[in-house]
């Protein structure tokens, strides 16, 4: 019971409190729920989105969607900050995904998320272009853009999602 408190009381913003208490508990814990529940509490402490992402990884396997979801999002904002917006937009994606699992439950650390910057509506006409798998050269026949502009405009789109490639980008606009 103390290590589920501790884990609410680094939620509501005392990780750093509760890191240490936590990281004692954890081995008397049954399971691996314990040692996962100090993992997202160091992580916090630490303010280490490697961490975070790794832990979000461990509580999603245990089907702790809301944990996780806190974890990546976490995770989402400390990488926006260091600079990181296609990691940030990555982490941030992990976060949505883990709270749809959830039913509707909101959280305090959910709404410290990030806003992803939009896309334009031309980065929204070539990306859906480009996820229905229509190449570069077609693309810029359509909207009357050179292909080094479709290109730009993909990079863009990759960065603001937190993605690598098209393939990814037909995942993501399809989910």
């Amino acid at each position: 019971m103390e290590v589920a408190l501790l884990t609410d009381l680094a939620r509501l913003c005392g990780a750093k409190e509760a890191a240490v208490r936590i990281a004692e508990l954890a081995p008397l814990c049954d399971g691996a729920f314990g040692s996962a529940r100090a993992g997202f509490v160091t992580a916090l402490a630490e303010e280490d989105p490697d961490q975070l992402l790794a832990v979000t990884g461990e509580l999603t396997d245990l089907g702790a969607h809301l944990l996780a979801a806190e974890a990546a999002n976490a995770a989402a904002v400390l990488l926006a900050r260091a600079g990181r917006p296609r990691r940030s937009a990555a982490a941030a994606a992990r976060s949505a995904a883990n709270a749809q699992r959830c039913e509707g439950a909101r959280s305090p650390a959910l709404t410290l998320a990030t806003a992803t910057a939009p896309l334009t509506g031309r980065e929204r006409e070539v990306a859906l272009l480009a996820a229905k798998g229509v190449p570069t050269k077609d693309i810029a026949t359509q909207p009357r853009l050179s292909d080094r502009t479709v290109d730009n405009h993909l990079q863009r789109v990759y960065a603001k999602l937190g993605i690598a490639g098209r393939r990814q980008l037909a995942e993501r606009l399809d989910g």
